[in-house]
């Protein structure tokens, strides 16, 4: 993860967002959609509240609840169970306390001295009755400790009186008290006064559809940050040119769109660009020494390897270079097929049946405004065992020679993980450069080929990302930035460079002559990168 220190730092957070767009749009509407067809599939609330007033100088004596005033703990009682069998015996029909009391709450006021009983159902009347049934319940209950305790006093007063004189003062005084206790029990005031009775509330309190979509918004919003966060954590993929540069520390001598996989051996302008800028990289890069041979390596199979090697060779032959291109992949010969060269001799038969270099090299004809030359030395046959050629004192003097034939040697090699070819021309090439493919090359392989590279006494030049899709500090040219070079108009979408490409290709077609006794070379479009 970037630590965010700056401008630079937002966008690559930006970067991060738009790889992993398609996951977060999908979490960030599949959580609200989720919360909304669960929410909205559940059946309407109704709720009720009965507003009720406590006296607590009317409550029964003792340790009551009721007689502590305590508002907290008579909200308390209101679910308590005999509170709720007294409200279900209420209700018609009757039904038990705990099939009610998960439907009612209760809150108190302390200021005002008042209590309210909210009750919830699928039915506005019936949260109405509920609730009306737990307030006559909670004074039914207070009446009943009222009576508990009346009694028990009278229990008391009246053993008290069998120990009296019915002539005495005491005698008549307990008397008069235990009348009063009755008294008190026939009066109205004991309990809790109704100040407003529950009534039927015909606008639904639920299911709250809104709030749950705006919650799963969050949650979706949460879980995408979360899981880009852990991807990006488990992800060692090259994402930007800016991943690259930083893993190697080394310059990023050029950036390759796409569309240099899939073009022929002419491409868009655009591609031949970014080529022009791989080689001018090169030239001015190198200033400390000459620059007569440069290897083009990658970790791995299909990152753009030949199309770089092929791409830079023709670029330099086009800016009045003498170069030579040398397809070194004796295995899959990928720059060979590139160019539509089939040939019976090539690199293999120079090293091991000692033919003369010149003997094999494929002449290519550039466009006619261009001034340079471009050979070619193909593959040639699969031998048993390319590495032992490879690796053999014949194919450094190979190369010592062509540099002394030429301005340029580039050589296409194998994948330097793959195989083992690579390594040996590494030392006796002037520069290396690695290629890798963003969104598919790896952490771990390209600092891994960094460190061969060095542990082989290669001189690295640079990185060249392929791949890549435009962005900040890495823009391409348009095609439109090209002027036309008729004044007639300009169509344009794909039909029209479909038909541009074309005739570029038909105008650029090969040669069929040779520098030495080589044989034809015919040209045929790449499709793939290797």
């Amino acid at each position: 993860m970037p630590e965010f220190t700056g401008q630079r730092d937002l966008r690559a957070y930006l970067r991060m967002v738009w790889r992993w767009k398609f996951l977060i749009v999908a979490l960030v509407v599949a959580a609200p959609a989720i919360a909304y067809f669960l929410e909205h599939g559940k059946p309407r609330i109704y709720q009720s509240q009965v507003t009720l007033a406590i006296n607590p100088s009317a409550a029964p004596s003792g340790n009551s609840v009721f007689a502590s005033g305590n508002l907290q703990a008579i909200a308390a009682v209101v679910t308590t169970s005999q509170v709720a069998n007294l409200a279900g015996a209420q209700l018609r029909p009757k039904v038990p306390g705990s099939a009610i009391v998960g439907e009612v709450s209760a809150s108190a006021n302390a200021t005002t001295d008042f209590l309210t009983i909210t009750a919830t159902d699928q039915s506005p009347t019936r949260a109405a009755q509920v609730a009306n049934a737990f307030a006559y319940a909670l004074g039914a209950d207070e009446y009943q400790q009222l009576l508990a305790g009346t009694n028990s006093q009278i229990a008391a007063i009246k053993a008290q009186l069998r120990g009296l004189s019915k002539t005495s003062a005491e005698y008549a005084q307990l008397e008069q008290q235990i009348g009063q206790d009755k008294a008190d029990l026939q009066t109205e005031s004991h309990g809790p006064q109704i100040i407003q009775a529950a009534t039927p509330n015909y606008a639904p309190v639920g299911p709250h559809v809104r709030r749950a979509v705006e919650l799963g918004l969050v949650i979706g919003i949460l879980l995408a940050a979360g899981a880009v966060l852990l991807l990006e954590g488990v992800d060692r993929r090259l994402h930007s040119p800016d991943d690259l540069e930083t893993l190697t520390e080394l310059p990023v001598l050029a950036a390759l769109g796409t569309g240099a996989f899939s073009a022929g051996l002419d491409g868009e302008p655009v591609e031949q660009e970014a080529f022009q800028m791989l080689r001018t990289a090169l030239t001015y890069y190198t200033t400390d020494q000459p620059l007569d041979s440069v290897l083009i390596t990658s970790p791995a199979e299909q990152e753009g390897k030949s199309t770089v090697a092929t791409g830079l060779a023709l670029a330099a032959a086009r800016a009045n270079l003498d170069v030579i291109l040398v397809d070194a992949d004796m295995r899959r010969a990928g720059t060979s097929a590139r160019f539509g060269l089939r040939e019976s001799a090539g690199l293999s038969s120079v090293i091991a049946e000692s033919r003369p270099a010149q003997s094999v090299l494929t002449d290519w004809r550039l466009r006619k405004d261009d001034t340079g030359r471009l050979r070619i030395l193909p593959a040639g046959p699969t031998p048993a065992n390319p590495a032992s050629l490879v690796n053999s004192r014949s194919m450094i003097d190979l190369i010592k020679h062509l540099e002394s034939i030429c301005d340029l040697v580039v050589i296409d090699s194998p994948a330097a993980l793959a195989v083992s070819d690579a390594m040996p021309l590494m030392p006796a090439v002037s520069g290396v450069v690695i290629v890798a493919r963003m969104n598919q090359s790896g952490r771990a392989t390209v600092n891994r080929l960094n460190k061969i590279v060095a542990a082989a006494h290669g001189h690295l030049l640079g990185v060249v990302a392929t791949a890549v899709t435009s962005g900040p500090g890495y823009e391409r040219y348009s095609s439109h930035y090209y002027a036309a070079t008729d004044k007639a108009p300009k169509r344009r979408g794909r039909r029209a460079r479909a038909e541009a490409a074309s005739g570029v290709r038909l105008a650029q077609a090969p040669s069929a002559g040779v520098a030495t006794g080589g044989s034809e070379g015919h040209a045929t479009e790449g499709d793939l990168p290797a």
